[in-house]
């Protein structure tokens, strides 16, 4: 017997409806294979919601979603670090630097930062603008939070400038202060505080500056600071420049990784004004706490749970459509009997009428 006539007896008869029983996957009907313009453009729509949900959910993914939660601040009454980048339109020997805060403490800040000669240059910087809520994500604030000490001024170093261009003073340096209300401030010598050498020249008086970087916390000169790169002049020689900032303890928290970084903002508010000479003149900034902390934290999908939310969304697209599918096969297919029990009730009527 040949191996043709083996196949067709096991394959054939009883074997083969019993395996037609059997199997799992039931083919499409011949009537479903039939193409119409009402199929196609279901599948068209269905593709557009399949890319379109797709893509919101790749958003989601990659933005991740944050929440933000405010607590009592626990760390007041302990040290606090203050970055200040900044160059003054006056010569170093003529400034005063001072730090005092509520608790009656001074910090002779002008013995800890560091000064240099240097040209005033505020092309690259700007005024002072409100900033509205920051478009910052947490991923992108830990990836730009890196520590670093000062690095070199952007500006030409003292030893390539003529005397001409060294009128002016960078102030640049980290410094530990009590963290409670305080009021950092830049003066000329001899006025606000008793000094040795008298009072200088009034002529010289120029508190025009440019803020390269002020911050609060450790040191992250990628993180953006409402006073970074800002500048303000002035043609007055005694004119007061006063910068009220408000520190909020703040930190990030990914439950994606685990990572976290503790940094303070701070929203800042000016009010410089010319005064007599009988006032202070200078640049300050006068800075208060929070008793409150915010915790804004980002949680983002993990890949295998996308994937399978990718999958989820496609499928059930697929099924939802094939429900629409048929219901409208259904509604269409009883308004089709419809008309035509309709039409044969006309037609007989006038069928009716003609035989009369």
């Amino acid at each position: 017997m040949s191996s043709n006539t083996l196949n067709d007896e096991f394959f054939g008869g009883e074997k083969a409806s019993g395996l037609q029983t059997f199997d799992a996957f039931p083919k499409t009907r011949q009537t479903y294979r039939v193409p119409s313009s009402r199929g196609g453009a279901l599948t068209v729509v269905l593709s557009l919601l399949c890319i379109y949900l797709t893509w919101h959910e790749l958003l989601q993914h990659l933005d991740g979603t944050e929440t933000q939660s405010f607590g009592v601040e626990h760390t007041i009454g302990h040290s606090m670090q203050i970055n200040l980048d900044i160059t003054v339109a006056m010569a170093c020997d003529a400034l005063h630097i001072n730090v005092q805060d509520a608790a009656l403490d001074r910090v002779l800040a002008g013995e800890i930062l560091k000064k240099e000669s240097t040209s005033f240059d505020d092309t690259s910087a700007h005024r002072l603008v409100a900033i509205g809520d920051r478009p910052d994500h947490v991923y992108d604030v830990m990836a730009r939070a890196k520590k670093s000490k000062f690095g070199k001024s952007r500006r030409r170093p003292a030893a390539w400038l003529s005397r001409e261009d060294r009128s002016s003073c960078r102030i640049y340096g980290s410094m530990d202060v009590n963290r409670v209300r305080g009021d950092f401030h830049i003066t000329a010598k001899g006025h606000g505080y008793e000094t040795a050498g008298g009072h200088i020249d009034h002529n010289t008086f120029n508190f025009s500056h440019v803020v390269n970087e002020l911050s609060f916390g450790e040191l992250y000169p990628k993180l953006i600071n409402p006073l970074d790169d800002v500048t303000a002049t002035t043609d007055e020689r005694f004119f007061k420049f006063q910068y009220f900032l408000t520190i909020v303890p703040t930190e990030y928290y990914s439950e994606t990784n685990g990572r976290s970084l503790l940094t303070n903002q701070y929203a800042v508010t000016e009010m410089s004004r010319p005064v007599s000479h009988y006032r202070v003149p200078g640049i300050f900034f006068k800075y208060d706490i929070e008793p409150l902390s915010l915790v804004v934290t980002e949680h983002r999908t993990p890949f295998l749970r996308f994937l399978i939310r990718i999958i989820n969304i496609i499928g059930g697209v697929l099924v939802s459509g094939n429900w629409v599918y048929k219901l409208v096969d259904l509604f269409a297919e009883y308004f089709r009997k419809k008309k035509r029990s309709m039409d044969g009730m006309i037609n007989g009527r006038l069928g009716g009428s003609h035989k009369d």
